[in-house]
């Protein structure tokens, strides 16, 4: 009797045993693979539709009394800060830059001007490009002038007084300088001045920046100029919009800034897929800047697909040199 109860107690342990066990086991972990992000289809045709001109040449006597172009845009502190490129008419005339602001892009057509003595430009300084570099976070200018590859610094965005003298950046064999970085490295794209029609891209290092540039290298053919570089949140890839000679923009993809570029489409934004919501007041869809997402130098758009783009116009006419073709500027959008 007593053996059986002995071996009775031990069936019940090892069954208490086996009970807990099984309780404490956890579930086999699968390994299925998480779905794939789906791939973003870039309309390369896109139709656009343009506003009425938001930024006209100013009064008669003024300093951008013939024209204004070159756009480049941020918004920051609950205002758009936009700097661009003035022509006043005259046998003087010449390229100069000059800032506005105001809370809404509409308005700032009624915005007061400035004329940007602070840059000290030389013979001319023109084509601006904006952006806040968050490693230092000092706001910088990169155009060009008479130093070639030109930039100034301030700490405040909103005051054009407060810009220090430009300073040439080490290289002078190209024009429309536009620079952003990936994280790692800043790179500069800019249309080559040796008549070949190309996109030259140098590279720095953030700590170095905006100095001791790597030699050049071509990564567009057969386009003009006036690159703008962004990388597009939607799918993380980047996308170079550059100008054709017959003032159309081109759109051009690398899965990397130092990476190689591949043409998508030759007419992205054209007059062939604009549609005017007024008057029709531009027959070339020239030097743009899309409205960005922020402010840094990683020039961040949300989704090039659902973009707004704020380029320089003109109707078509003989006004001889270039220097006096009365462009002023627009918003449009391809959606």
């Amino acid at each position: 009797m007593k053996t059986n109860l002995v071996t009775s107690s031990l069936i019940i342990c090892f069954v208490g045993l086996l009970i807990q066990f099984s309780a404490c086991k956890k579930p086999k972990k699968t390994n299925t693979p998480s779905p794939p992000e789906a791939e973003v289809v870039i309309n390369t045709s896109p139709l656009w539709k343009a506003d009425s001109p938001c930024f006209l040449d100013g009064p008669p006597g003024s300093f951008d009394d013939l024209a204004v172009k070159d756009p480049t845009i941020v918004y920051s502190g609950g205002k758009h800060h936009l700097f661009y490129t003035a022509r006043e008419k005259g046998p003087g005339g010449t390229w100069r830059m000059a800032y506005a602001s105001a809370s809404q892009i509409s308005e700032l057509d009624t915005a007061p001007r400035t004329f940007m003595t602070a840059l000290v430009g030389g013979s001319y300084f023109c084509a601006p490009q904006v952006f806040q570099f968050s490693a230092r976070g000092t706001w910088y200018l990169i155009y060009q002038s008479g130093q070639g590859a030109t930039f100034s610094t301030s700490s405040d965005v909103a005051d054009p007084d407060s810009w220090t003298p430009g300073k040439g950046m080490g290289f002078s064999d190209g024009i429309d300088f536009w620079c952003l970085s990936d994280g790692n490295y800043v790179y500069c794209f800019y249309s080559a001045q040796d008549g070949t029609r190309t996109i030259k891209r140098r590279r720095t290092t953030i700590a170095n920046f905006p100095y001791n540039w790597e030699a050049p290298t071509v990564v567009a053919t057969s386009t003009f100029e006036a690159p703008h570089v962004y990388k597009n949140k939607a799918d993380g890839k980047f996308y170079m919009v550059v100008e054709d000679i017959a003032r159309h923009q081109e759109l051009w993809v690398a899965t990397t800034l130092g990476g190689t570029w591949t043409k998508l489409s030759e007419k992205w934004a054209s007059i062939e897929n604009l549609s005017f919501l007024s008057e029709r007041w531009t027959d070339q869809v020239s030097h743009v800047e899309l409205l960005r997402s922020g402010i840094n130098e990683r020039l961040e758009v949300n989704d090039i697909n659902r973009c707004e783009m704020l380029i320089q116009g003109v109707v078509n006419g003989n006004y001889g040199d270039y220097g006096n073709i009365p462009y002023d500027l627009g918003l449009m959008r391809n959606y």
